[in-house]
């Protein structure tokens, strides 16, 4: 929170329209929390589990780049994350040696690529994808006490530094007028992944309640359209005229820890008001409002990344 405030306090680009959080908790209904694995038939080994979120997570990234890569399942046409998470599915569903971590450090790039199998477009930023999946592969390969190593630990941010530590590719951190954000989007995603997958882990953190909001696109955009995050007329202009924003710029920073900032304000206005909730699961219903918003008034910002 200290990180995300320094941000806030620092801000040119992005302010906070503090009154609108109000607002927003008030008017909000926010839909119950539940995990993407309970929508998942599949019969897996908590390890299998396990392994399942560490290759997800590890090319859950930039999905906005146009044309939209695309796939089929069972019938319905599925685009972004929820085509990532599904192409993977429907290997698990075909090929039973999928999970199989032998099977996975053989598979070669073009064996990767062609288990998306895109319906239209094709999936951007490949060779990065390809890198992060074989550093997780890797890892978990030559490690051999991998699995009691992470059963070992006893809190989330235990499990989170554990992930940044050993995953350079989950490593999402920014300098910032002399101080380092760590947003580690991708990394928290995992931890509570992790949690609702693994009864082993779960038993040993107990919550996931110390870990932040996940920083990325749909969530500023939503935040805008309530008038709850407001940009320079700069920064404006090169999101409504979807220009990019680099990585790591102060425009991209201040978006996102801003974002951050937020999910923080409205869990205490949420706490106020009696209804418990973590930052996580708050992110994950805010982000769920925003795609069921039928009439978005921003756009995404478009930020080149692997890390969100």
């Amino acid at each position: 929170m200290d990180e995300f405030k320094y941000v806030f306090d620092h801000s040119q680009y992005v302010k906070v329209n503090l009154d609108r959080i109000i607002d927003f908790v008030n008017e909000a209904e926010l839909p119950k929390y539940e995990h993407w694995s309970t929508e998942i038939k599949l019969n897996l080994t908590e390890k299998e589990w396990i392994l399942l979120v560490f290759i997800i997570e590890s090319m859950n990234f930039c999905f906005w780049q146009k044309p939209k890569w695309k796939i089929e399942y069972h019938g319905d046409e599925l685009s972004g994350s929820n085509a990532l998470f599904y192409a993977i599915i429907k290997e698990i569903e075909q090929n039973p040696y999928f999970l199989n971590i032998d099977y996975l450090y053989q598979l070669t790039k073009e064996e990767l690529y062609n288990l998306f199998k895109p319906k239209e477009g094709a999936i951007s930023l490949f060779e990065e994808r390809y890198h992060n999946f074989r550093e997780v592969v890797s890892f978990i390969y030559n490690q051999k006490d991998f699995y009691q190593e992470i059963y070992s630990i006893k809190s989330d941010l235990e499990l989170l530094k554990y992930i940044t530590d050993h995953f350079k590719s989950f490593d999402d951190k920014s300098d910032y007028k002399g101080k380092t954000i760590h947003f580690n989007k991708r990394a928290t995603l995992l931890v509570n992944d992790l949690f609702y997958v693994s009864k082993t882990i779960q038993k040993n953190l107990s919550n996931v309640n110390h870990l932040s909001g996940c920083a990325d696109y749909g969530i500023p955009r939503t935040f805008r359209d309530y008038g709850i995050l407001e940009y320079s007329s700069e920064l404006q202009d090169l999101v409504d005229n979807e220009k990019e924003i680099l990585a790591g710029s102060e425009m991209e920073i201040e978006i996102r820890a801003n974002m951050l900032y937020v999910i923080e304000c409205i869990k205490e206005e949420f706490h106020k008001k009696g209804i418990s909730i973590n930052s996580v699961q708050l992110d994950n219903l805010i982000w769920l409002m925003g795609k069921k918003n039928k009439n978005k008034k921003s756009n995404v910002h478009h930020t080149v990344t692997i890390f969100y």
